[in-house]
């Protein structure tokens, strides 16, 4: 043992944000860069007219056929940026971002926006500890970029989602303020995410503790709601709360913000001592409710989007946007359908003649074929259309029928001819309108009447898919009330989702399917937000003997092993968290990794001393493992923080400053740094460095006010006080 703790501190290293890459290839000719330049405007063009799925593929092949380009990095952040804000597919996206973030890139202020989205790819998808070390990484690699005001807020939305509000307060001290001096300031939120607010005055430096400062929000829909804001962190000069909205009719304090679209949420709050010697003048900040439109062809279902549209059957089409849920009523869109057909060789030739004659098109360097630049399709027809919301807020949809012909007053087309729905979202979270678009094909319609049965069990589906909705949405916003203290309500909202499921469990076992297995996973998460903990791993072990293969397997082993290693049951929670480990696609391996060593821990400590000591070796080893397998898996600094407590128990002091003076400095986002700080300052104390102890008693006063041990580390310091240290 004492030869692998020799090796240890070699180990505790920073760990690199990215893998080393090769050797950069050769950098590409000024020929090459105009070529591909040229394609990725070609891009840029097709997304204007909201050609999207053309515009990744030309993006696409920038980065494919011109490997050596500087200009390949733009074509990362272009897919990057879609993937993120239009997909939200997050890992895909930060795929593209990390290739962009290279030191082959020349342009550091693209590096420092590549590095700042991989991290929002991971804050997204909810791995804070990834984001937490690449956040960092902005800070330190471009200190003079404008990403590093942004980086410090997600540190800090981080670790507020995480509870850990003295480190979300301390980071956000270094974001600019929300709520300032500055009146009429207009920001946008998405309706049905949290509203976040943080106000920056000094005067909270004077607050008692406990204190708690109220900020009033108003909407334009007449809900009204009160936020507690908390003044945490140092000196209390910044306070922050936060509130969830939801696209529904306004009832006010109910601790929802309800909204409807195009809504305006007017912030307030009393400034009791303002810098003119003033005295409770209002402080004053907008937002504006927004909602980022899609557009789909679907099947009758409206899950699937659709293939190819058959002639002769409905066309299901549905967008997405909750700024036009305006009334309590069925609101509506208004879109437009176009059709398109192939150009003939000789309009593709005509236009050919007319691009090259202008200079708008040029032959690259690899001798591309010039009418590869040419859109190959023609819009014959276009078709107003006006789709009705539905009971879920913010969806329209319409079905309208395809027929064969030209007909006026309807929707018709032939078949190979193309179908494309445009939508203008005016109003979203970037900036001006983004024109919004789905796309299908036109077939035969000579499915028989396999297509009509399938079209009823499509319509069964939609019923049960909509009701498996409204149970998660029930879920959400139980959790909701749980999370803000009223139980009672939350309860009743887990019942009310609890009574959905169990309705559409009898009919989902007729189905099958995915909708089956989707039920199951809504279950069992109601069990666990209800704490029943019986009914929820019932639920959970019967996913995974239904459906071996499912997506959501890790995420129910997880849950099973919390549910054990909450009943003491060690061994069985070790060998599910093991399990996890193993799993090769799974992004909670290192979470698998991690509670293994903390359940060996929890066996140490329950043990006589005699048993104990492997016990704790075994948890030493298993979260060695986390930082030497599994890197990525935001768990690092937790795992180090843990072993240098091993450290500590084994009294070898000084060897555990080394490791807590390392945790400290290369791993500030890790959970457990009270308990590093009050560790440090025992083992201080123990090699007779007693000033240097106090400071970090104080230290953890300071920083972690909230810890359950601050009031003993208070008890120290003043014992070292009166010992003249």
């Amino acid at each position: 043992m004492s030869n692998f703790i020799n090796r240890l501190l070699p180990f505790l290293l920073a760990l690199p944000l990215f893998a080393q890459t090769p050797k950069a290839v050769e950098r590409g000719s000024i020929i090459e860069d105009r070529a591909a330049r040229k394609l990725l405007q070609a891009g840029d063009a097709r997304l204007e007219v909201g050609e999207n799925e053309k515009a990744l593929e030309i993006w696409e092949s920038v980065v494919e056929r011109y490997p050596r380009s500087q200009i390949r990095f733009d074509a990362h952040l272009r897919l990057a940026d879609h993937l993120l804000k239009e997909i939200k597919d997050f890992d895909k996206a930060r795929v593209h971002y990390e290739a962009a973030a290279v030191e082959a890139n020349g342009d550091d202020t693209k590096r420092a926006y590549a590095f700042l989205n991989t991290g929002t790819c991971f804050y997204e998808a909810g791995n804070y500890g990834k984001c937490f070390g690449i956040m960092r990484d902005v800070i330190e690699q471009f200190p003079a970029s404008s990403e590093v005001n942004e980086a410090y807020y997600y540190i800090g939305l981080g670790h507020f989602k995480l509870g850990h509000y003295s480190r979300a307060i301390e980071a956000l001290e270094k974001v600019g303020t929300a709520l300032s001096n500055r009146d009429s300031l207009v920001e946008k939120v998405e309706a049905g995410k949290r509203l976040y607010v943080k106000i920056d005055d000094q005067d909270f430096a004077i607050l008692e503790p406990g204190s708690q400062i109220e900020v009033r929000c108003r909407t334009k829909g007449g809900d009204e709601e009160v936020i507690l804001c908390d003044p945490v962190g140092r000196n209390a000069r910044i306070v922050m709360g936060r509130i969830p909205t939801l696209l529904s009719q306004a009832t006010a304090n109910n601790g929802i913000l309800e909204v409807r679209g195009g809504d305006r949420v007017t912030v307030t709050y009393v400034d009791a001592h303002t810098a003119d010697k003033s005295f409770d003048e209002k402080r004053l900040k907008e937002v504006v409710i927004v909602g980022n439109g899609v557009a789909r062809i679907t099947d009758g279902s409206y899950q699937r989007d659709l293939p190819a549209a058959v002639l002769g059957k409905q066309l299901h089409l549905q967008i997405t946007d909750a700024d036009h849920d305006i009334t309590d009523g069925a609101d509506q869109v208004e879109a437009t359908i176009q059709i398109f057909r192939r150009k003939t060789p000789d309009e593709v030739d005509e236009e050919l003649a007319k691009g090259v004659a202008s200079g708008e098109l040029e032959e690259g360097p690899d001798g591309e074929d010039l009418k590869s630049q040419i859109d190959p399709l023609l819009m014959i027809r276009s078709t107003p259309v006006t789709l009705l919301e539905q009971e879920q807020r913010g969806t329209f949809r319409l079905a309208i029928p395809l027929r064969l012909g030209t007909a006026a007053g309807t929707l018709t087309g032939e078949p190979g001819q193309t179908i494309r729905l445009v939508y203008r979202d005016d109003q979203n979270l970037g900036e001006g309108t983004i024109i919004r678009t789905a796309e299908t094909k036109i077939i035969e319609g000579n499915l028989g009447e396999v297509r009509v049965t399938r079209t009823e069990i499509s319509d069964e589906e939609l019923r049960l898919k909509t009701k498996l909705q409204t149970a998660s949405a029930l879920t959400e916003v139980g959790n909701h009330y749980k999370e803000f203290g009223l139980n009672e309500k939350a309860n009743l909202k887990y019942n009310e989702a609890l009574d959905v499921c169990e309705e559409i469990l009898v009919q989902a076992n007729k189905v099958g399917g995915k909708l089956l297995e989707e039920t199951y996973v809504q279950l069992w998460r109601i069990y666990f937000a209800m704490d029943k903990l019986d009914l929820a791993l019932g639920m959970s072990r019967r996913l995974l003997k239904e459906f071996p293969s499912s997506s959501f397997v890790d995420e129910a082993m997880l849950q099973q092993a919390h549910v054990e290693r909450k009943r003491e049951n060690y061994p069985r929670a070790i060998s599910l968290y093991a399990s996890i480990a193993k799993l090769p696609e799974s992004p909670l391996k290192g979470e698998g990794q991690f509670y293994t060593g903390e359940c060996y821990e929890a066996m140490a400590q329950k043990a006589t001393a005699g048993q104990s000591a492997p016990l704790y070796e075994k948890a030493f080893l298993a979260y060695q493992k986390v930082y030497e397998q599994f890197p990525d898996s935001g768990r690092v600094g937790d795992s180090v923080a843990k072993m240098a407590a091993f450290y500590y128990k084994k009294e070898d002091y000084a060897r555990a400053v080394d490791v807590f003076e390392n945790v400290l400095s290369d791993h500030p986002d890790a959970n457990f740094l009270d308990v590093i700080l009050f560790n440090y300052g025992r083992c201080l104390y123990k090699l007779q460095r007693k000033p240097e102890a106090r400071r970090k008693f104080e230290q953890l006063i300071r920083d972690y006010p909230e810890s359950d041990i601050a009031a003993e580390a208070n008890k120290i310091v003043e014992a070292l006080k009166k010992a003249g240290f």
